[in-house]
Formats: C-alpha cells, sequence, structure tokens
C-alpha cells in the first residue's frame, strides 16, 4: 500500500499505529510497529516522513505518523513525549473500546473525558500535534472542544445524520469539531457510509458546515469493506464531484488543502 500511494501520486498521508486492547504491552507493541514503519519509510526514495508542516516536500509522498487508540499511551503522561520524540504528530484518543482517558462511541455515547482524560488534553496542548477524536464518544468529543488549545480532527468518521451507526458523527460533535477549526475526514466503509455513497456525506458537510470542514479518511488499511479500496481508485470520486458541480478549489480543499490548513495552524 504504501508505494501505491507515491505510484498514484499521493501529496501525503497518515499513517495510523494500532495495537489490539487486547495487548499485555500495547505500549511496547506500538513502539515496535513504529519503529518498523520509520525504517521502511527510511528506505523508500519516494515516501518522506514529516514532523511539522515546515518539512513538507511537493514532490515526496509525505508521511505523517499516528497512533491509534488511547490504551497505548494511557499508563503516564511521559508515554506521548516517547511517542512525539518518535515522530507520532497525530494522537487518537479512543478506539473502539473506553480507556483511562476516554470514552468510545460504541460502548458510551454520552460519557466523556475522565479525570486523567483531561489532564492529557492539557499536556498535549504543549506539542505540536493532532488530536483526532474518531472513535470518541459524542460526550468526548464535546469536553475535548471545551478545553483543548491544540489541533483537532475527526481523520475516518461519517455522519451521523445520514447514518445513524454510533461510531459516527452527530451534528452537535461535528459543530464543536469544525468551530475549533478542525476537519472530518470521510470514512470509505460502507458499514460507515450506510446507504450514502461517500459524495453525499461530502455534500452534507458542505451544505451544512462549509467546504473547509471536510477531509478524505479512506481508512484503507482499518476496514474489510471500503467502497474505494485502492488508491488509484480515488480519481473516481474527484470524477463524481466534478460531476456534481465542485470546483476545482472545492476539491483541492477537501483533497489535501484543508488538512494542510490544520498541520499548518
Amino acid at each position: 500500500m504504501p508505494e501505491k500511494l507515491s505510484e498514484a501520486k499521493y501529496l501525503g498521508a497518515v499513517f495510523a499505529h494500532f495495537v489490539y486492547p487486547v495487548s499485555k504491552y500495547p505500549f511496547v507493541e506500538a513502539i515496535k510497529l513504529i519503529s518498523s514503519t520509520i525504517n521502511y519509510i527510511n528506505g523508500s526514495k519516494n515516501l518522506h516522513i514529516i514532523r511539522s508542516f515546515r518539512e513538507f516536500k511537493k514532490d515526496k509522498v509525505n508521511i505523517i505518523l499516528g497512533i491509534e487508540g488511547g490504551h497505548i499511551f494511557d499508563n503516564t503522561l511521559k508515554q506521548v513525549e516517547v511517542l512525539y520524540e518518535l515522530g507520532i504528530r497525530v494522537f487518537t484518543l479512543t478506539w473502539n473500546n473506553s480507556n483511562r482517558l476516554a470514552h468510545s462511541a460504541l460502548e458510551a455515547d454520552k460519557k466523556g473525558l475522565t479525570r486523567k482524560g483531561r489532564e492529557f488534553i492539557k499536556e498535549l496542548s504543549n506539542l505540536d500535534v493532532i488530536l483526532d477524536i474518531s472513535h470518541a464518544s459524542t460526550r468526548t468529543v464535546l469536553d475535548v472542544c471545551e478545553i483543548i488549545n491544540t489541533k483537532v480532527i475527526a481523520s475516518h468518521s461519517c455522519l451521523r445524520a445520514l447514518n445513524s451507526y454510533l461510531r459516527n458523527i452527530d451534528d452537535q460533535a461535528l459543530k464543536a469539531i469544525i468551530n475549533k477549526g478542525g476537519i472530518v475526514g470521510i470514512n470509505f466503509s460502507k458499514k460507515h457510509l450506510g446507504d450514502y455513497t461517500i459524495s453525499e456525506h461530502i455534500d452534507y458537510l458542505k451544505d451544512n458546515f462549509g467546504i473547509n470542514s471536510i477531509g478524505i479518511g479512506s481508512d484503507f488499511d482499518g476496514i474489510n469493506d471500503a467502497v474505494i479500496a485502492d488508491p488509484y481508485k480515488i480519481k473516481g470520486l474527484e470524477k463524481e464531484l466534478r460531476n456534481k458541480n465542485y470546483s476545482t478549489a472545492e476539491i483541492e480543499a477537501i483533497f489535501s488543502e484543508n488538512f494542510l490548513r490544520v498541520m499548518g495552524s
């Protein structure tokens, strides 16, 4: 998959590292995964790890390293510092499971940040990172957006207004994210999309929250029911948006510029 991104002329992608909650030593497993990714990318002539917007290169596929699931780093805030030094710049607060920091949408949608989670958010505000609240409960999203001073996104989520699946984000949470200058990357999973297409989820965001609220959150390596299963085929989505009279500037905003704005802010 990584080399396909280069062949398909992608500007960049977030590589999220995930360890199942049942792992006995999730932090150790995460470090191993991240080290493997770094070694792989360092051996590629087309891929380039960036730690800040200033390192962005238009002739490379720019890889932003991420970590998914607060169960990986919820034992001590020192673990966050270690991950940051390794180059992690996107921290996803929960996975489908709740953890010591926050509750997940699928487990407890009306419960939010814990006391330790609030401490974590304040600590994260001292680092140049993006907090990803995909998978988080509605209450967690609202709690985060009340106190956060750093960047916030929902990197791979669809819209609950179109599909009531709890993993999707409702309008109240959407508004909170977008009021913080964040974006929502539409997930390509059929389970998340429901009876609507990717472009219809994009339409909903544009019509209700504006073009600057939208991103692409394929989740290529995290799902097994993708309606677009290959980086090459994303051009079909671009064509579909053009057929809906989206302008070139709007398409560029959706595919890259909105995320770059968040990253550079």
